[in-house]
């Protein structure tokens, strides 16, 4: 028994498919390991696109909203003709740190109130510092036309705040996922070891018996 122990352990044949069993194994490790962390990169990105996209709506809501709040206020300045309250509405709309221009007109579109430096995207310089973001809406009360708004609002300031949020939020992210990655690696490491262990005391064990 114990020379053909012997015999199998010098028999080059049995070293090299012992070799090739543990090369296989550890392709097939380094196999699956890529291809969860492909699985892993494609669904981060597609968080992060899907997170742009709410970022984007969520921006859209929030101007939605400041034009909501101007709207009340221009209204009840057009219907009694308080044109100073129209000016004073509009210089404190235009105060916001993102919006460039505002622009009340009439039902018939006349101009009522213009407040900024530029109130066209039409004739928009080409050095402007401002990126434009053009939005409108119909002011009425009760179903009866009051005038229109026209906002136009520098898309690049008006994500800064919100961008910053969602950068913090996705290196956050990062940060938790490298935490995650390395876990694994260090619970691998752990499991090797018990396991070399377990068969290193069951071969010591092994062996007595066979003498």
């Amino acid at each position: 028994m114990i020379n053909s122990g012997l015999q199998s352990v010098l028999n080059p044949n049995t070293q090299t498919r012992a070799w090739l069993r543990l090369i296989t194994k550890r392709i097939l490790r380094l196999a699956v390991a890529a291809a969860l962390l492909l699985v892993i990169l494609n669904v981060w990105n597609i968080a992060s696109l899907q997170s742009q996209q709410q970022l984007a709506e969520h921006t859209r809501q929030l101007t939605q909203l400041t034009l909501s709040q101007f709207e009340h206020q221009a209204v009840q300045a057009i219907q009694q003709q308080q044109n100073e309250a129209l000016v004073a509405a509009a210089q404190h709309l235009q105060q916001h740190h993102a919006v460039v221009s505002v622009v009340v007109r009439n039902p018939y579109g006349e101009v009522l109130v213009t407040q900024g430096n530029y109130d066209s995207v039409i004739d928009w310089p080409d050095d402007a510092p401002a990126k434009p973001w053009i939005m409108t809406r119909e002011l009425t009360d009760n179903g009866t036309t009051a005038g229109y708004l026209q906002v136009i609002f520098d898309e690049n300031k008006l994500m800064t705040i919100s961008a910053s949020a969602h950068d913090g939020l996705m290196q956050q992210g990062q940060v938790l996922l490298l935490l995650a990655m390395l876990a694994g690696v260090f619970i691998m490491l752990g499991f090797n070891r018990i396991r070399d262990r377990f068969w290193q005391q069951r071969s010591s064990a092994v062996k007595p018996e066979q003498r």
